[in-house]
């Protein structure tokens, strides 16, 4: 599917991202292993929303961001601090929404087809970055403050330690 589908209005992201939240509460309920946490998370959203082409974290690891778990085709194996799109929303704590990664200064061209990003930071209790979920879309403009504010909300309730 992914790759293949237009990008969803609305209504119907709200819809996907409600069904992604029930598969979601089922799969990762009493799962403690972060890692294993967000291979599930990964697998349920990169299946269940056809605008998501390259779905995945990048884990805060000595010192830069390191690839995985994720789907798609192969990705940056390591992003430092502040390089692209990663490493901004690494650097800044704060989601970034990109409509035209092309438009991007410094992006990072994991996948020529990449067209889209969205990336949102992964907090630790205390705060922290201890990963970033980054998706790419192979169509411009795939992703809004829909996307933005469900996907925040679905990793705090995923990942708040």
């Amino acid at each position: 599917m992914n790759g293949r589908a237009e990008i969803p209005e609305t209504e119907e992201k709200r819809r996907l991202y409600a069904d992604a939240r029930l598969a979601l509460a089922g799969l990762l309920a009493g799962e403690t292993d972060r890692t294993a946490r967000m291979a599930g998370f990964v697998a349920v959203l990169h299946g269940m929303m056809p605008h998501f082409d390259w779905t995945g974290f990048y884990r805060v690891s000595g010192g830069g961001l390191v690839i995985g778990p994720y789907q798609g085709s192969p990705g940056c194996g390591r992003i430092g601090w502040g390089r692209g799109v990663c490493g901004t929303a690494w650097a800044t704590g704060e989601t970034q929404v990109v409509p035209d990664v092309h438009a991007f200064p410094g992006h990072i061209a994991c996948d020529c087809r990449s067209e889209s990003e969205i990336v949102v930071p992964v907090k630790d209790s205390a705060g922290r970055v201890v990963a970033v979920f980054d998706v790419d879309s192979f169509r411009k403009g795939a992703f809004d403050t829909v996307d933005r504010e469900e996907l925040e909300i679905l990793l705090a309730d995923a990942f708040s330690d």
